[in-house]
């Protein structure tokens, strides 16, 4: 190990000949072990994904109804309170390697495509 790739591959160096050959097998198992635990990174994360658009679009759909009823009673389209309120709960919600910042700035994009989402509803 610590070879180029032409001393595991057999070529000149302390790594040629057979012992060369297994450092090439071991390397390509540990590739394709690595390349299999890739593969199967991205699919959870592409599980994850579908369910964040779907949960997504369920709270835009509820957006849209707060924003009919809000007209209804005739009530400003935006809360600056209520806004407040949620990015407070998403920062002291955020765990691990999500920063409270990072999910403010996220929920601040939410809040603003669900009002966008509110507002194309009511033209």
């Amino acid at each position: 190990m610590g070879y180029g790739t032409a001393e595991r591959a057999g070529g000149a160096g302390p790594a040629g000949g057979a012992g060369a050959v297994a450092d090439c097998e071991a390397v390509d198992a540990e590739d394709l072990a690595r390349r299999e635990t890739l593969a199967q990174h991205r699919g959870g994360i592409d599980r994850i994904d579908k369910t964040i658009v779907a949960l997504l679009a369920e709270r835009v759909r509820l957006g849209i109804a707060l924003g009919a009823l809000k007209r209804d009673l005739r009530l400003p389209a935006r809360s600056e309170t209520r806004e407040a309120e949620v990015l407070t709960r998403v920062r002291q919600a955020a765990v691990g390697p999500l920063s409270s910042q990072a999910a403010a700035r996220i929920f601040s994009t939410i809040i603003a495509e669900t009002t966008a989402a509110q507002d194309a509803s009511h033209d």
